[in-house]
């Protein structure tokens, strides 16, 4: 892979991935301040939406580290998993300012965010396992081998 591929695969990946923590969080607000519309207020400020850009460009970057096939994948997913939980607790506690103070409500973060890392890991295994085991896809690489030896 290029390196030209590769930086394009993680900014894209990082849009991706800033793009739907931020809708989420449009959500998140209009649901909690009760707002008839989206764009009557600001539901995060520019700060904060650098920090989910940070947070999602070091997501793109666990991410390519599930497809270092040296590893094994248990190994993959362990690094991959103390990677997130590092860019969360650094991006959003530390450098957030995110309210928690004490040992229990640091503890509690890290179960929330285990829960949820558990949720979309599984989610997007089957996501990637439906898609990837699809019959056209199947065809298309068994048509790929297929090489015609009497022309």
């Amino acid at each position: 892979m290029t390196p030209k591929t590769f930086i394009r695969k993680i900014l894209v990946s990082t849009c991706v991935v800033a793009t739907l923590i931020s809708v989420f969080f449009y959500f998140l607000a209009a649901i909690v301040n009760k707002v008839e519309s989206l764009m009557d207020e600001t539901a995060i400020t520019f700060r904060q939406f650098l920090l989910i850009l940070l947070f999602s460009l070091l997501v793109a970057l666990a991410n390519r580290l599930l497809s270092v096939k040296s590893l094994h994948a248990v190994l993959r997913v362990a690094i991959h998993y103390a990677t997130l939980l590092a860019a969360f607790l650094v991006v959003f506690v530390a450098a957030g300012k995110l309210k928690i103070s004490g040992p229990a409500s640091v503890f509690l973060a890290v179960m929330i965010f285990t829960v949820l890392y558990a949720v979309f890991f599984v989610a997007g295994y089957f996501l990637s396992r439906l898609f990837r085991d699809a019959p056209d896809e199947q065809k298309k690489a068994d048509d790929a081998a297929y090489r015609p030896r009497f022309k």
